[in-house]
């Protein structure tokens, strides 16, 4: 009996021991399951950080612009090119944020003719050079402006080289700088606060501008943009070289100083006024012309009168926009407009007083249809035995941009 209890005994223990044997293989088979798991887990949380991290890097890159199929028929009675706007163009813009106060910012711009350079000179018609001195990098995609934006406490400053403006129509100030703008929000009120140091980058011209400026909603459906500048020269001084004209000196056709008052305002539903007024205190000049005619060179006030009906939303095909304009830029021995202001690609120059009248139209998502047709007074600038003469200068503008 003694012998059949320690067999029993013997056999409990045995099948104790591989009972044992076997819940350590399941134990050791669970911790390389576990392992496993774990690595599996730890390789989902890395993908994961890495997805996000390629969607936060994403989302800090943007980029946007627009193509443009553009044409005009100009008349205009000066060296410049009539055909300029027969051409198509690519804007394209990027934007970096650097961490959540500051961006990086560049511009690219690519401007192909697809006409001959014509002049009012006989008529005469040029091809347009290809990068001799790099006078026409925009022809080929560069780079062409780099700044970047950002904030420090409360102020905002936008620095380094970009098209920047002052103005509703831009009269005042509309072109490629290098400089600073800072700006701040008044408190208590709906106005911003300006100030800004800029050089236009034009070829040739080596003056700045400082000032102060206020802009901003004061009720009442009416916004205000007033500015003031003074420049680093004098009134008589020189503005700088001219690169076009053996580097003769260009007279100082702007003064020292300049104030804008601009104002745009909404009366009744879908109807807007918008005007810029500019006042310099230039030096009256009277220039040489032909035929015992003189050109005055002596317009200190510079302004436009826009109206609006309706406004274009690139979302919405169908919407669209009518729009008419006076305007009264006065001559200009270096053909600028107030301090530096837009000329709208080659369209309103100095010397020339009259209407605009045109229209926007959205046929598709995102693609804008503008045309306008302008009709002003404006004076003979060609040496040909007519200079000083007075005539009517006509433009037909049509373009289509498809915006990104």
């Amino acid at each position: 009996a003694e012998e059949a209890a320690n067999q029993d005994l013997a056999a409990r223990i045995a099948a104790i021991e591989a009972q044992q044997q076997e819940l350590t293989k399941q134990l050791s088979a669970l911790k390389k399951e576990n392992a496993k798991l774990k690595k599996t887990d730890k390789i989902a949380k890395s993908n994961k950080n890495a997805i996000q991290g390629l969607k936060e890097a994403q989302n800090r890159l943007q980029i946007k612009g627009f193509a443009r199929i553009a044409w005009d028929n100009d008349n205009i009675n000066a060296y410049v090119n009539r055909n300029d706007f027969r051409r198509s163009y690519l804007d394209l813009e990027g934007s970096y944020k650097v961490n959540d106060r500051w961006t990086a910012n560049f511009q690219c711009e690519t401007v192909q003719h697809y006409a001959k350079y014509v002049t009012a000179e006989n008529n005469s018609a040029k091809y347009h050079p290809k990068d001799i001195d790099h006078k026409y990098d925009n022809e080929h995609g560069t780079i062409q402006r780099a700044w970047v934006e950002g904030s420090i406490g409360k102020v905002n400053l936008d620095v380094g080289r970009r098209w920047r403006s002052l103005g509703y129509n831009f009269v005042f100030f509309g072109n490629e700088s290098d400089g600073i703008m800072l700006s701040t929000p008044i408190p208590k009120t709906k106005l911003t606060a300006k100030a800004f140091y800029l050089t236009p980058t034009d070829r040739g011209f080596h003056f700045s501008m400082r000032g102060v400026g206020l802009e901003g909603n004061v009720g009442h459906g009416l916004e205000i943009r007033a500015a003031y500048g003074k420049l680093n020269v004098g009134k008589n001084e020189s503005l700088g070289t001219n690169y076009w004209d053996n580097d003769t000196p260009y007279d100082n056709s702007i003064g020292s100083q300049a104030f804008l008052l601009g104002a745009m305002w909404n009366p009744v539903k879908n109807i807007f006024l918008l005007g810029d007024y500019v006042r310099t205190n230039r030096e009256s000049r009277v220039g040489a012309a032909e035929g015992g005619r003189t050109i005055n060179y002596d317009g200190r006030n510079t302004y436009a009168i826009q109206m609006n009906y309706r406004w274009p939303d690139l979302n919405s095909p169908g919407s669209f926009q009518l729009y008419t304009r006076y305007f009264n830029y006065p001559n200009n021995e270096n053909d600028l407009v107030g301090v530096f202001g837009d000329k709208q690609d080659g369209a309103f120059h100095s010397g020339n007083r009259g209407w605009v009248f045109g229209f926007k139209y959205v046929p598709a998502k995102n693609v804008e249809w503008d045309t306008f047709y302008m009709t002003a007074n404006a004076t003979k600038l060609v040496w040909d035995g007519h200079r000083g003469e007075k005539y009517r200068h006509n433009m037909l503008r049509t373009r289509v941009d498809f915006h990104f």
